[in-house]
């Protein structure tokens, strides 16, 4: 395996535990009656997140443009909105098997439109299978 594939490799399990992780949280504090405290629990696992970049950077000896921390903490404001308002559902009583397919069935079909419409993505046979997969994957935790 070259470096170049190991990295991506490890980056990619790095972002597949902790995007499970947060809302996996939230279901937790709603599941348990404790929804009040949750902007104090995403405030400290963004503050983690953001701990986490930092360190990762420090040790990379790569500094981020201006442009580049300007769109990574809009994107960073989006995923907390995000996740705000997911944990607002689930206190509210909308159960996790709502709540949780929408919230990554939307991302997964704007990312998806996105890269064909903006960024005249080709959608080769793999990604739409990759597509099809997920959204089947989506469809059978809904049921």
């Amino acid at each position: 395996m070259t470096s170049d594939t190991s990295r991506w490799l490890r980056l990619m399990l790095i972002a597949f535990v902790t995007n499970g992780l947060g809302p996996f949280g939230l279901k937790v504090l709603a599941a348990n009656h404790f929804g009040e405290y949750e902007p104090e629990y995403l405030i400290f696992w963004y503050i983690g997140g953001l701990v986490f970049a930092a360190a990762a950077f420090a040790f990379g000896k790569r500094y981020l443009s201006r442009s580049e921390l300007l769109f990574g903490s809009a994107m960073g404001f989006c995923s907390l909105g995000g996740q705000f308002f997911t944990g607002e559902a689930l206190t509210a009583g909308i159960p996790g098997y709502v709540a949780f397919p929408i919230t990554t069935g939307g991302s997964l079909f704007l990312v998806a439109l996105a890269g064909i419409l903006l960024f005249k993505e080709r959608v080769g046979p793999y990604g739409l299978a990759g597509l099809a997969v997920g959204i089947l994957a989506l469809v059978i935790l809904s049921i």
